[in-house]
């Protein structure tokens, strides 16, 4: 093989350099621009994400309009508490022993008398028997001891009417007056007996009498204390004792709410003011409420007094225990003649007045609107009644900024 040759082969095998570098411009520029992509996009949705702190948002100041009864808009003093009744009681036996009978569930409900359990007292039974024979048989010889007074009167007639015709001696006239004397102090000594007699029995009666619980007054079982077969001792403080009571018995017709309130505001509460008396347990409902008694005796620790607040239209909804939202109400507010009647309510503090009337800024998103409203009445507080331009619900601004201007994007601060 000649040397041209082998310089031609060799020539034909080298890479062309010019041809390959050329795709690597085009990644280069393509990798770049991609790059640039992503930076534009992460500045994008850093500007989306901080724009409140890139660009200066006006700062507002939110309240709700809130529906609420016209009573309600006048409070003087909220207050919390729970629901009790004025007549509960833990009813037990008076005397200790096992339960053999419970004749009520949760939510029974009874009269004044009526049966709610027994306890056993088969013994008492046998007492009460025995003391019964003792009585008859007490009645028995009191009848035989009137039987022998009897006799003794007759045979004492016989005897002075024998001695005042001078056929009979005085010692058999004397012997006599004896027997009829014995005879009488016999009579009364048997006629105690049997009152003794009657009396044990009648305590036997009333022993077992105590075996049975009874209920004190009308009302519902809210809770059964006791089940058959457990022991019932009188003020029973746990297991180590036994059980207190069968039941617990309270007059769901009688509620009160127990409320704390504090020192300061005292002042501004009177005996029988009314009240308005809301139940988490029934929303929908406002209750009748009438302020019956300041406990007279503070709290030190707490600076609290307890105020009970009677409910005057209690239904089926309510019980113990519930938790409750007292408004007072000025004293010569009745609760009955507006409780049902409801208004739309607005901050004062919203409303901005003007030639052309009276606005508010409403929150719809982040931007605010300028509507206008109409009012009804006299401020109750700090609140006003809206007859016409919201309905309740909606957000307002409160305070607002006299640059505030409509359809503007704002910032809600706390």
């Amino acid at each position: 093989m000649s040397t041209t040759n082998l310089r031609d082969e060799l020539a034909a095998l080298r890479i062309d350099r010019s041809r390959v570098a050329q795709p690597s411009r085009y990644r280069a520029i393509l990798l770049g621009g991609l790059v640039v992509a992503l930076l534009l996009g992460g500045a994008a949705a850093l500007f989306v994400t901080f724009k409140d702190q890139l660009v200066r948002l006006p700062e507002v100041r939110t309240e709700t309009v809130r529906v609420m009864s016209l009573s309600r808009a006048d409070t003087v003093l909220t207050a919390t508490g729970y629901l009790e009744s004025r007549a509960q009681a833990a009813v037990g036996a008076k005397s200790p022993g096992r339960v053999a009978q419970i004749l009520v569930e949760e939510g029974t409900k009874v009269k004044s008398g009526d049966l709610l359990a027994v306890l056993e007292h088969a013994d008492l039974d046998a007492v009460l028997a025995s003391r019964k024979v003792q009585v008859q048989h007490a009645e028995a010889m009191l009848a035989e001891a009137k039987n022998t007074l009897q006799q003794e009167e007759r045979d004492l007639a016989r005897e002075r009417a024998v001695h005042d015709r001078g056929a009979g001696t005085d010692a058999a006239l004397e012997t006599a007056e004896t027997d009829h004397l014995t005879a009488a102090a016999r009579v009364d000594a048997l006629a105690a007996s049997v009152a003794l007699t009657k009396a044990q029995a009648r305590e036997a009666e009333e022993a077992v009498r105590n075996m049975h619980v009874f209920a004190p007054f009308a009302g519902t079982i809210i809770t059964k204390d006791a089940e058959v077969g457990e022991t019932i001792m009188p003020g029973g403080m746990g297991v180590a004792s036994g059980r207190g009571s069968v039941a617990t018995l309270a007059d769901l017709d009688k509620l009160e709410v127990d409320t704390d309130v504090k020192e300061d505001f005292l002042g501004q509460l009177r005996r029988g003011q009314p009240a308005e008396v809301v139940v988490d347990a029934a929303p929908d409902r406002r209750y009748k409420g009438r302020l019956r008694e300041i406990i007279p005796m503070g709290d030190r620790t707490r600076g609290i007094v307890k105020v009970k607040v009677t409910i005057l239209d209690a239904d089926e909804r309510l019980f113990p225990e519930l938790s409750a939202t007292v408004h007072f109400l000025p004293a010569k507010t009745d609760p009955a003649a507006d409780s049902a009647a409801k208004a739309a309510f607005v901050p004062k503090a919203a409303i901005v007045s003007s030639a052309e009337g009276q606005f508010v800024w409403r929150l719809d998103g982040d931007r605010v609107k300028l509507v206008p409203i109409g009012t009804s009445g006299e401020p109750a507080g700090d609140m006003v009644a809206i007859k016409s331009g919201l309905a309740g619900g909606e957000t307002v601004v409160v305070d607002p900024a006299a640059d505030l201007a409509d359809d503007a994007r704002v910032r809600v601060t706390k």
